[in-house]
């Protein structure tokens, strides 16, 4: 994972169409409690998962906050029904960051990578 410095303005904020399309969370906490309850069978139990099938992050960043933390801006498409949506996750510590969101982006990475195979191979 880098910094990344983009040459463009960001992403719209919010949707053209459906301004209650845009979301604050609280903490890292608050925004599993509600995005990772997809469920797939594992082995023998269920295992909670985050399911890029219906939420695909095409783009992040992350902003430091004057307190130290981290706040991590996601664009997501939810593809079962088209909808783009805005998200700020707020109060990310240093230990999150660097260990469960860049784990959970790198997975978001690893589907995006997934969709372009064919034009990779």
């Amino acid at each position: 994972m880098k910094e990344t410095k983009h040459d463009y303005q960001g992403c719209l904020v919010g949707n053209f169409y459906d301004n209650k399309c845009t979301g604050t969370y609280s903490s890292w906490e608050a925004f599993k409690n509600t995005h990772l309850g997809f469920y797939y069978e594992g082995d023998s139990h269920k295992v909670l998962c985050f399911d890029d099938r219906y939420h695909f992050v095409f783009r992040y960043d992350i902003h430091k906050q004057k307190d130290g933390n981290y706040e991590l801006e996601l664009c997501m498409m939810l593809q079962r029904k088209g909808i783009y949506t805005h998200l700020y996750i707020e109060n990310i510590n240093q230990e999150q960051l660097d260990t469960e969101v860049k784990g959970w982006l790198e997975d978001r990475y690893k589907y995006m990578k997934s969709l372009w195979e064919e034009v990779s191979s």
